[in-house]
């Protein structure tokens, strides 16, 4: 064998084997950014649709049934929040909304999926005014461990227990249900699968369609019809946007850019805002980012939604969907 042949291959193998263990020391062990939580281990818990923590929600079928909520429901969702909210942002939205029945969340609330995030997270957020609101969380991007296997972080799995859905695919897919609305979340991460994506479309599609007559709301963290440029998400679009397009409402983040094309709606309350898209086929799209939250309040004559500036409360769009 060639000299020049022994040298190359141990070192080609060698290098591979030196990316293969740093992929997975940063899947298993997680390399933070930033260190670790320093004080004591906080011990909030928050308010969610997992472990019988929702007094008067039975679990039958893969959703939850609601038995006490009232035909009225205000419920008030966040964008991309990347720790950027304090408590007085929480405080203040519980103030502006004191009616909120339940918070809801398009993911990446936390900037990494670390312990210390999750820390920070439950510091600012577990003393406010929305502390007793059950939250409907999706995860995003930022809520997944990097590394040859990409996995939801254990953190967020303790911190927002979900329930355990009747689909065969890893991630976060489940719907519950109110007396006037169905809220289904989609978690978009393992879905570069093809044999998961096929199976999330069919229990989609069935979901929205065996509604029962209820306003149907979609939460999924990477949106169809993108929001900021060069945010496309093919593979989404392609295979969910005629199923999603039978929905009420699609809400999702990501793009930390504000824009609507009914029934899809893009927001961001605290992500590094970025350039809007400039589309024409876009009903409204903010013509600087913007920073906002949405407020639903369906009811038997008409799913309502507003959207919010963050900062001052003023609203920026609203829409009333009727079936």
């Amino acid at each position: 064998m060639r000299t020049w042949v022994k040298i190359v291959i141990p070192t080609v193998l060698l290098t591979i084997g030196v990316v293969v263990c740093a992929f997975r020391w940063q899947a298993w062990f997680g390399m933070p950014e930033e260190p670790r939580w320093t004080g004591d281990t906080l011990t909030y818990e928050f308010s969610t649709f997992g472990r019988d923590s929702v007094p008067g929600f039975v679990f039958c079928d893969s959703a939850w049934q609601d038995t006490l909520s009232p035909e009225s429901l205000d419920i008030l969702v966040l964008g991309d929040i990347h720790n950027r909210l304090t408590k007085a942002d929480y405080d203040s939205l519980a103030l502006r909304e004191p009616n909120v029945d339940i918070t809801a969340q398009v993911g990446d609330w936390m900037d990494r999926g670390y312990f210390y995030y999750h820390q920070l997270l439950l510091r600012e957020f577990s003393e406010t005014g929305l502390k007793d609101k059950p939250v409907i969380n999706c995860p995003g991007n930022h809520e997944y461990t990097k590394g040859l296997h990409k996995r939801l972080s254990e953190e967020w799995q303790v911190c927002f227990p979900q329930p355990e859905s009747s689909l065969a695919v890893p991630g976060v897919f489940y719907y519950v249900d109110f007396p006037q609305l169905r809220f289904i979340v989609l978690d978009t991460n393992p879905l570069e699968r093809l044999v998961y994506l096929t199976r999330t479309v069919t229990w989609l599609q069935e979901a929205i369609n065996h509604a029962d007559g209820r306003y149907t709301v979609v939460m999924m963290h990477h949106p169809v019809y993108s929001a900021g440029k060069g945010r496309s998400n093919p593979l989404i679009y392609a295979a969910f946007r005629h199923v999603l397009g039978q929905a009420d409402l699609v809400l999702a983040g990501h793009d930390h850019s504000y824009m609507r094309r009914m029934p899809f709606v893009v927001l961001n309350s605290g992500g590094h805002l970025k350039i809007p898209r400039n589309s024409a086929k876009s009903e409204c799209v903010s013509e600087n980012p913007v920073y906002g939250v949405i407020s639903i309040k369906p009811d038997c004559s008409a799913l309502a939604f507003k959207v919010h500036r963050l900062s001052d409360g003023s609203c920026i769009d609203s829409v009333y969907v009727k079936h």
